[in-house]
């Protein structure tokens, strides 16, 4: 456990090289993919590549440039990840060339988010050390999830409102939705245990040992939405990809506030790796199954405002009191 600055700056420094050098190179192949027949699909796939490298970045700094230990159990499971992780870069850019299709990464992604799951639940006591346990204050992770799930249908009563048969929309929109959480839990957890692991795990708190814990949650936000950019401009709106860029800065940051909060008062990975799961379905949902959506300025400044109202006021909770600085960093 490092409290030294310098020691925390330099893994800092070393978890945002590894990270946007890794994803400069994953964009190159993006940005090919965007030429190809099946462009959306092929895009779609390296966005859930994206969420494989924070965890990557972040395992690397661990165990290789501070050699930090941990249970076997967990080491083997940092092992797996990051072969998976090499193996699913080298699987996403065969598919763009040869393949053509994306079964094989949806395969990998699948695969790991059940080993993930299994080793979790058969080493529950060893996974502690990540704080990915679900017998540590459970009862706090589904108060979050709660508090995220209200504020997430208060913000869309506006849209329900505009259905004509709101009865249909809101029955059918609840059941897709449960759907669709079962089945990423299942096999997409990896995708959200991949960022969440990075940003919240790693990043956060030596951030918040930097800076303070509100300027550091923020500082992570920028980072965070600033990593989104390369979807911006191929997947989630290439007709607008200037107002997308402007909407994940905002809405990483703001957003970011809540997780930060939900992560230290739960003191649980689980919590942020449920909420950004919940966030992620019920947006794909919420397009109609598509990742991509068009901003026009109005939408764009109403979506802002609409997040800053429901997430900012979180900074003033007691978790977001000055950080001590003697506290440990989690490893």
């Amino acid at each position: 456990m490092c409290t030294d600055v310098k020691v925390i700056k330099k893994e800092v420094n070393t978890f945002l090289l590894i990270n946007f050098g890794l994803i400069a190179f994953i964009s190159i192949f993006v940005l090919i993919s965007t030429t190809k027949p099946n462009s959306a699909d092929l895009v779609g796939s390296f966005a859930g590549l994206f969420m494989y490298i924070p965890a990557f970045s972040a395992i690397v700094v661990l165990k290789k440039i501070s050699n930090y230990s941990f249970p076997p159990s967990v080491d083997k499971f940092f092992k797996v990840f990051a072969i998976a992780t090499l193996v699913r870069i080298f699987v996403s850019i065969i598919e763009v060339f040869f393949i053509g299709n994306i079964i094989m990464s949806a395969i990998i992604d699948t695969a790991i988010s059940c080993y993930l799951i299994c080793v979790v639940f058969a080493n529950k006591f060893d996974f502690e050390v990540l704080n990915l346990s679900l017998n540590k204050n459970f009862k706090k992770v589904l108060l979050v999830v709660l508090i995220f799930l209200i504020i997430t249908i208060v913000s869309s009563i506006p849209d329900f409102l505009s259905v004509k048969d709101n009865s249909i929309s809101i029955i059918g929109g609840i059941f897709t939705i449960l759907m669709s959480l079962f089945i990423n839990i299942f096999f997409g957890f990896i995708l959200f245990f991949g960022e969440e692991f990075g940003w919240r795990y790693f990043l956060q708190p030596r951030l918040q040992k930097l800076y303070g814990k509100r300027y550091g949650v923020i500082i992570l936000g920028l980072i965070w939405g600033i990593w989104h950019l390369p979807l911006c401009m191929t997947l989630y709106s290439p007709k607008t990809p200037i107002y997308c860029m402007v909407f994940h800065l905002a809405f990483c940051t703001t957003l970011g506030v809540f997780l930060g909060y939900a992560y230290m008062k739960s003191e649980n990975l689980w919590a942020p790796i449920l909420i950004h799961l919940v966030n992620n379905c019920i947006s794909i949902i919420s397009k109609g199954g598509s990742y991509e959506s068009e901003f026009t300025l109005e939408s764009l400044l109403v979506c802002i405002l609409l997040n800053a109202i429901f997430f900012l006021p979180f900074l003033f909770a007691k978790e977001y009191k000055k950080v001590d600085e003697t506290a440990p960093l989690d490893i």
